[in-house]
């Protein structure tokens, strides 16, 4: 069997889940959030540290997740912090509820938005987030952001076998996204009946220059990798943590695991399983170590 190397030790592109609070409870949720759940051990402070040690290694986007992110009272405060730092920021939030300060933030920073979607009809999207009125909200929050000149890009994730997903596409551009792509399920959190997530099942872009930074100061190769713990940013500093045989470890292990999954190379890049896609660069794509949109 060839063993596939791991990329260089670095990171260009970091996921920031702030929380595992969501006001949703998605049946495929790859983090298991829900309204019940905390913001974590990570202060702002810590947070705060996270960024600085992120711009002095060249990571070049973060983007903020959760659970649901805009749910966290320090979030503007992040985003302006990571621009003041030179990074470029996404924030992937389901749209339900946005403050208006959050807004502000967004369009102060030029933050970049991107959002999961079921169905053009209220119901089978109920049955999917548990939430009878995500779909108006999000819905009239994704024009929001049209109409402000925040880009956004959204995945139309397949999770019910009769899923209107076509239907849901055309609503979609009829309100004017342009960036829409189509997503499968990963068993991650309540979206697996086993322990650990397999990781053929990952793109394999997490065996690059991508890291998850956890709630609770945990480091992983990406958001799916949720029993992949390769440090502790409470612990050590983001450069310990990419310089540690742990992480030469599993990004070796994903790479080999993924090395005949071609996913990452069919142009597909959806807000589901960032940051890279193969062979072009495109407004689709997030940055990584080969595509940088940002640049």
């Amino acid at each position: 069997m060839t063993t596939v190397e791991s990329s260089r030790q670095g990171a260009t592109f970091l996921w920031l889940e702030l929380t595992e609070r969501c006001q949703l409870s998605c049946t495929h949720c790859y983090a298991d959030s829900g309204p019940t759940k905390s913001h974590g051990t990570m202060t702002t402070s810590d947070w705060l540290s996270v960024i600085d040690d992120a711009a002095d290694i060249g990571v070049r986007e973060i983007q903020f997740i959760g659970g649901e992110p805009t749910l966290h009272p320090a979030l503007p405060k992040l985003i302006g912090y990571a621009s003041s730092r030179g990074i470029a920021t996404e924030v992937y939030s389901n749209l339900v509820r946005i403050r208006a300060d959050i807004w502000d933030t967004l369009v102060e920073y030029k933050v970049r938005l991107a959002t999961s979607y079921y169905s053009d009809q209220p119901e089978q999207h109920r049955l999917i987030t548990g939430n009878a009125l995500a779909h108006k909200r999000t819905t009239e929050n994704i024009s929001k952001a049209i109409e402000l000149g925040i880009p956004v890009r959204v995945g139309i994730v397949s999770v019910l076998e009769d899923q209107r997903i076509d239907e849901a596409r055309q609503l979609l551009a009829d309100l004017g996204v342009e960036n829409i792509d189509i997503d499968h399920v990963r068993r991650a959190g309540r979206a697996n009946t086993d322990v650990d997530t397999p990781l053929e099942e990952l793109c394999g872009q997490c065996a690059g220059d991508v890291l998850a930074v956890y709630p609770d100061g945990a480091v992983r190769p990406c958001v799916f990798t949720r029993s992949l713990r390769v440090g502790d940013v409470l612990e050590s500093s983001l450069r310990q943590v990419i310089d540690s045989p742990q992480l030469a470890t599993a990004r070796t292990a994903i790479g080999n695991a993924t090395a005949a999954n071609q996913r990452h190379r069919d142009g597909s890049c959806d807000p589901n399983c960032n940051p890279v896609c193969h062979p072009g660069c495109g407004p689709r794509c997030a940055p990584g170590l080969i595509c940088n949109p940002f640049k």
